[in-house]
């Protein structure tokens, strides 16, 4: 027999959660695409940058389909979300990363570039937080505030570095790279443990 809250899943909301995986096929095709870029480093050069090369338009897509992805995420998040503390909230902040995204794929010159990255790598940050809030007083989800909080400040401190190195000239990329990957591992961790059954709000702790 199907668990209620596995079967719960089984509707639009299913197609919703796996936007969370979304992030996976980002990485996966700007990986590619800069293998094939000539004259394109992993190590040195932002994902942005083979927006610049003849893959460009290929990369410009990539970015526009994983904010959609994002905003789809946004969705599932408000739904699961919903009734409980920072239901409103960590939506919204989800959909302006994805917003942010998108706008990375239009605006390719600086400083509205910049200016959507901001906006996309900020929100990430404050999802995370807010997220730790919220788990916190969920029973089941034990350990998800300090992995969303550790996730958070590892973030910060590889865009330091990225921003560092990026003047310095050292592997700028691969900060950018890597900052990317530890939020998409967190979000790819929590699609696939709601779509496992997983659900928030149902146990407490008290206070």
């Amino acid at each position: 027999m199907i668990p209620a809250s596995s079967a719960a899943v089984r509707t639009p909301q299913r197609m919703l959660l796996l936007c969370g995986f979304g992030g996976l096929l980002f990485i996966g095709v700007f990986v590619v695409l800069g293998a094939l870029a000539p004259g394109y480093s992993q190590l040195h050069d932002t994902i942005s940058a083979i927006e610049f090369t003849p893959l460009g338009a290929a990369q410009r897509a990539n970015f526009a389909l994983f904010g959609a992805l994002m905003c789809g995420f946004a969705v599932a998040m408000r739904n699961e979300l919903s009734p409980g503390r920072g239901s409103a909230v960590i939506p919204l902040f989800q959909t302006l990363g994805g917003l942010g995204v998108i706008g990375d794929a239009i605006f390719i010159y600086e400083p509205l570039h910049m200016v959507c990255d901001l906006v996309a790598f900020n929100s990430a940050l404050l999802v995370l937080i807010l997220f730790a809030w919220r788990f916190k007083r969920e029973e089941q989800w034990r350990g998800w505030s300090a992995y969303s909080i550790g996730t958070a400040l590892l973030m910060m401190l590889l865009l330091s570095a990225f921003g560092f190195m990026n003047h310095v000239g050292g592997p700028a990329g691969a900060m950018e790279k890597l900052a990317s990957a530890i939020r998409t591992a967190w979000s790819a961790a929590l699609a696939a443990r709601l779509l496992g059954g997983a659900r928030l709000g149902i146990t407490r702790r008290r206070t």
